[in-house]
Formats: C-alpha cells, structure tokens, sequence
C-alpha cells in the first residue's frame, strides 16, 4: 500500500528529489513525475500501471517515500 500523504507531500515539496534519482537510474524524470500524478489520481493503485511505469516507480519514487 503506498503512503497518499508521503506521495503528495514528496510531489510538492520535494520533485527535484524524484528528478534527481530517475536521472541516477538513466530514466526520464518527466515520465517519474507523470508516474507520480497517476498515483495520486488513482488513490496509489499500482495494478493501473503499465510495466514501464512500474519500474519508474519502483526505482524513482519508491526509496523517496519509505
């Protein structure tokens, strides 16, 4: 289950953060930060995500919010 409020409050305050670890990973950051969005938008339903998304999730986003 993916914490919303952690996902929200990293989206807001802190995007240069999930810029910062796609780019480490060699991953678009504008697809991480769109990846992002739908999570929040979807209530973090992570079965929405297509493969691709899922690895910008689990390597950008993921170790950012615990």
């Amino acid at each position: 289950m993916i914490n919303l409020k952690a996902l929200y409050t990293l989206s807001s305050e802190s995007p240069a953060a999930i810029t910062r670890l796609a780019e480490q990973h060699g991953l678009d950051p504008v697809v991480s930060m769109g990846v992002v969005k739908l999570l929040l938008a979807n209530d973090g339903n992570l079965a929405s995500l297509s493969p691709r998304q899922k690895q910008h999730f689990e390597l950008s986003i993921k170790p950012l919010i615990g």
